[in-house]
């Protein structure tokens, strides 16, 4: 088809967003009516997911850390998907690291973030159980939960669903938040979707450009928002050690079916070296990646749909 891609930008969990809709024309009803509930839909998540607002259901069950707390069915989803990816994972996602996310300095958004430097480790311990029972939750006592990443991931998958929700007739639509994409369906030129994947060497080029039909698009990386003593410090956790993690790579992206995994995966892979993230990815062929390292050139792995650019 031949159309018009309509876009609205706006602020949300802590980051910059944007939610566009394909439509045959710039006065289409439905195209407002989507773009919307995307919007509605990403403050009802951050409403239930977000540890910086203190009356969450996600800081409610914190708080409770050890009691069975009724949450929001959002949280209940979103901790069911985190606690698969922990396994998916072998445990290098894991949604229980806060408090170790504090100790490194952590505890603000990172609008307000300083170089105060980190503090001991108090009460982390990897793998802390979570329970779900309908609609309600339990967090291990002295754990806690962080959703940030897989949260935006969710988000951007809920929203997009909310979109086809209030207009039925929906050609296509695509869910930004902070580099968490969740696309699915035509484009203006009905061709595939179009993801331009920034160099964190040089962040006004583009390092790749993927193709995709649908599906969610994720980086991580700790190229960006560091802090503590002299910026040295990133919150990308090892859950082995509960610190800032040593191995893995400046920024990688994974392309997967669902943009919570997307982002899960591209969590646990930050954190990984090289062979480590081949060998997962073997694991799981549905998959793709670009693992940027500190030196050298860009590896792209798996079931990447590369358009452009990056090295195989």
């Amino acid at each position: 088809m031949i159309g018009r891609l309509i876009q609205r930008p706006f602020r949300a969990m802590g980051t910059s967003c944007a939610v566009a809709v394909t439509a045959r024309s710039a006065s289409d009803p439905g195209a407002e009516r989507a773009l919307a509930a995307a919007r509605d839909e990403v403050e009802a998540c951050e409403q239930a997911l977000s540890r910086f607002r203190p009356d969450s259901d996600l800081s409610r069950l914190n708080e409770a850390a050890g009691d069975w707390v009724r949450v929001d069915s959002r949280l209940v989803d979103a901790l069911a998907a985190a606690l698969r990816a922990r396994e998916d994972t072998d445990g290098r996602f894991d949604p229980t690291i806060l408090p170790a996310l504090v100790a490194a300095g952590y505890d603000r958004t990172f609008d307000e973030l300083d170089e105060r430097p980190p503090r001991p480790i108090d009460g982390f311990r990897a793998g802390a159980f979570v329970e779900l029972d309908g609609s309600y939750a339990r967090v291990e006592s002295g754990a806690a939960v962080d959703l940030g990443g897989i949260g935006k991931g969710f988000s951007a998958s809920r929203a997009l669903f909310a979109m086809h929700w209030a207009w039925g007739g929906l050609p296509g639509a695509l869910v930004d938040l902070g580099g968490d994409v969740a696309l699915a369906g035509e484009t203006p030129d009905g061709g595939p979707w179009r993801v331009a994947i920034a160099d964190p060497r040089d962040p006004e080029s583009a390092l790749a450009t993927l193709a995709l039909d649908a599906g969610g698009v994720a980086t991580s990386g700790r190229d960006r928002r560091r802090f503590g003593p002299g910026r040295s410090l990133h919150h990308l956790i090892d859950p082995a050690t509960g610190e800032p993690a040593v191995a893995g790579p400046l920024t990688v992206t994974v392309v997967a079916p669902d943009p919570a995994d997307a982002e899960a995966h591209a969590t646990a892979l930050a954190v990984s070296p090289l062979h480590e993230v081949d060998t997962h990815l073997g694991r799981f062929p549905h998959l793709g990646a670009l693992y940027v390292p500190e030196d050298g050139e860009p590896v792209a792995l798996g079931e990447l749909p590369l358009l452009a650019g990056a090295a195989r």
